[in-house]
């Protein structure tokens, strides 16, 4: 056996087991919210003892913590790259246009969130009040939200639709089409929205009421 294989067997385990105790932790905050979650049953639902998971994160507000930044880091992943994409050099390749930049961002926030539910309950619940985690989502969010202002702008001046729109206002209207359903499933079902349409059906038509004249497949 060569030297270092158990090592890095170890961390690998050790990423797993944070991911195991991650997702567990995601699923109790978003069901159940912090105050109820139990540290010992989000341990048992990842198969590890509690020791372990204490071991990992040594708070519930660190484990939370943790959950969180993974849920704003799963959007910023995806969105923070298309910010400058309008910016690249001509020795590149083609930029996209602020236009196409833009919608590809409103097209990911509208996939992830409908592909990870758990996300936008959490965060609507973790909002609701005030207090440590409810500021912790603010600054995340607002930090993400200001990144976007300047494609934005730009993208203002090649989409109509956005003409009288403000970066907050858009997204107002955009956070309340894309979460509505998913905090009121029965509520959507009964306005007709396109529950059983699948994830692109849901985009489409969010996309067709806020950018009418900009819908790309």
């Amino acid at each position: 056996m060569t030297a270092g294989r158990p090592g890095k067997r170890s961390a690998s385990d050790a990423e797993r087991t944070r991911g195991a105790i991650i997702g567990a932790a995601l699923a109790a905050f978003a069901e159940q919210g912090f105050d109820k979650a139990s540290v010992r049953d989000i341990a048992r639902e990842a198969g590890v003892s509690h020791g372990v998971l204490r071991h990992h994160f040594g708070s519930k507000m660190a484990l939370w913590t943790q959950v969180m930044d993974q849920v704003f880091d799963h959007f910023a992943n995806y969105m923070v790259p298309l910010f400058s994409s309008v910016n690249k050099s001509a020795s590149e390749e083609p930029p996209l246009s602020a236009a196409e930049s833009f919608r590809k961002v409103v097209c990911g926030f509208v996939d992830i969130s409908l592909q990870n539910p758990e996300y936008t309950r959490l965060f609507v619940l973790e909002t609701k009040g005030e207090g440590e985690r409810a500021e912790y989502c603010q600054k995340r969010f607002a930090a993400l939200h200001e990144a976007i202002d300047g494609l934005f702008s730009q993208a203002k001046e090649e989409i109509p639709a956005l003409a009288n729109h403000s970066n907050d206002s858009f997204f107002y209207c955009l956070m309340s089409l894309t979460y509505f359903h998913l905090v009121f499933p029965a509520m959507g079902a009964s306005i007709e929205f396109p529950v059983d349409g699948g994830f692109s059906s849901k985009r489409d038509m969010i996309l067709g009421v806020l950018l009418p004249d900009f819908i790309s497949v």
